[in-house]
């Protein structure tokens, strides 16, 4: 983490939709600006953050006044989006009730600020398979030239998108008065917009396969992402040459249409060439697919410098829905290893990929964890988002433990370990018993799991996989704390058995599982 480089320390909320104006509601991100793991169920606030960051961090002023996002419950009268900066930077950025939005002052900080946000949610993915089902091919032009690409520079300092509009609106230059007879006929309408129109496609098809240093393009880069993701899978792009009709060849601009803008997606699986990949690989090979290219595109469009240091950012929103949990942990692998620059702020629902998630990223020390609930409805009113810290588990036991509440220490205990083991059988491949229903797969069954692995590597010779002393001392723990009997009914825990308990399950939750030295079959 660039300590000199400002980031978000803070983003505050105030009367938006799913939040009220009766509470300011802060996700306070620390003096140094880290990353954010957050996670709130369905209707608690998610996904009203997540469209408060994008309204506010924008190139453009939104067509809708502040008014008409409020919350139509419980309005009040100071209406807020705003962000707060670490780094030194004393300014902060907001939107309010009654105010113009930020763009419209032409602060160049805000707009440097803007330019490097990356929005990105598991509907956007969508837009490279699943809407391409019944069509041809996966074309993503549309999805280049207006989103992913739509703020690229090209060498001449226009952006895709700008260029892509000036050829939508080519204004033909006029004929010489008096032509010399032995200069060439002067190009037509038609000539003239298919000239532009077949410019801008070479640009584009050079900024997609050839860089401007000569080596590689954004495809190179989606497909080095891509090999992060999922093994033995890249893609291709084939850009097609545009054919223009011009409906009018009146004075002035001239109205005209294309057909054939279509820059194909293809792809190779397992050194198969597939030319239609919505209709044949899967939503977890699709879904990487979708996020290397918007994640390379992201590189292309953000700048990296800029008259003032301004934090790179991605906004990410659920997309690892359309991956299981064995798919997930490369994609933090990848934002760990090639975006480390960047401030990530990652969003989820599932509450086991965000303890995975949580576990995963722990040790780096650049994550805050924080938590969206809503609280019960009262008198006909809807429920209200609260942001808490995710406290660990653990400690929540101890501080339970230091009150005297044996009962709710060994809860939380108990769901640390089961937490704890569920993750080690899914990270070394311990299977057990299929369940239609995973919540009928009780925590005996994983942890027998893990001990008879144990017992089988001893029994080759192979290295443990467990240190023994822990394994004992869960086992003898087990029966007492961290069985979901013995927190029913009246207490029989001693404060000596759940102490014993919180300090075993701690060092199992930072034990390190020993792979087998033995090559695999």
């Amino acid at each position: 983490m660039n300590d000199t480089a400002p980031r978000i320390g803070k983003i505050i909320l105030r009367d938006f939709r799913f939040f009220p104006g009766n509470e300011t509601y802060t996700f306070d991100l620390g003096d140094d600006g880290k990353n954010l793991l957050l996670f709130g169920e369905n209707g608690c606030g998610k996904s009203s953050l997540f469209h408060a960051l994008r309204l506010l961090l924008r190139e453009s002023a939104p067509g809708q006044e502040f008014a008409a996002y409020r919350n139509v419950f419980n309005p009040g009268e100071e209406g807020t989006i705003a962000v707060e900066l670490t780094a030194g930077m004393p300014q902060d950025f907001k939107w309010e009730h009654g105010e113009p939005h930020p763009m419209t002052s032409g602060d160049i900080a805000f707009l440097e600020l803007a330019r490097r946000i990356t929005f990105l949610d598991y509907k956007a993915l969508l837009r490279t398979n699943l809407v391409h089902e019944d069509a041809d091919c996966v074309n993503l032009f549309s999805l280049l030239v207006e989103t992913l690409l739509r703020d690229a520079e090209w060498p001449n300092g226009r952006t895709v998108l700008r260029h892509w509009d000036a050829v939508q609106h080519f204004e033909v230059p006029e004929p010489p008065p008096e032509p010399d007879e032995d200069e060439e006929e002067f190009p037509s309408a038609a000539e003239h917009i298919n000239a532009a129109a077949q410019r801008f496609m070479v640009q584009l098809d050079e900024f997609l396969n050839v860089s401007a240093g000569g080596d590689r393009g954004l495809v190179a880069r989606a497909n080095e992402l891509l090999a992060k993701l999922t093994s033995d899978l890249e893609v291709q792009t084939e850009v097609s040459t545009l054919q223009v009709k011009v409906v009018s060849e009146d004075a002035g601009v001239h109205p005209h249409t294309f057909d054939g803008a279509e820059v194909r997606l293809k792809a190779v699986y397992a050194g198969h060439s597939i030319d239609h990949p919505a209709l044949f690989l899967n939503e977890a090979r699709l879904t990487a697919i979708a996020l290397a290219l918007y994640l390379a595109a992201a590189e292309a469009t953000t700048p990296r410098t800029g008259g003032l240091q301004m934090p790179r950012l991605l906004v990410l929103d659920d997309v690892t829905i359309g991956l299981d949990s064995v798919n997930r942990l490369p994609v933090l692998r990848m934002l760990n290893e090639e975006f480390s620059d960047w401030q990530v702020l990652l969003m989820t629902f599932d509450r086991v990929w965000f303890d995975l998630a949580r576990e995963y990223t722990e040790n780096t020390g650049r994550w805050r964890y924080l938590t969206l609930r809503e609280l019960p409805a009262l008198r006909g009113q809807p429920g209200r988002p609260v942001v808490e810290p995710c406290a660990d588990l653990l400690n929540r036991a101890e501080a339970h433990l230091h009150a005297g509440d044996l009962m709710a220490a060994a809860v939380y205990i108990r769901a640390a370990f089961e937490t704890r083991v569920k993750n080690v059988c899914r990270d070394h491949g311990i299977q057990v018993a299929y369940k239609p229903d995973p919540r009928d797969i009780r925590i005996d069954q994983l942890w027998a799991a893990i001990v008879e692995r144990q017992k089988t590597r001893e029994e080759t010779g192979d290295i443990g996989f467990i240190n023994p002393c822990l394994m004992n001392d869960v086992e003898a723990v087990r029966s007492v704390v961290l069985n979901r009997l013995s927190h029913s009914g009246t207490p029989l825990l001693t404060s000596n058995e759940v102490k014993m308990a919180l300090d075993t399950v701690r060092r199992l939750q930072h034990h390190r599982f020993k792979k087998s030295s033995r090559p695999a079959a």
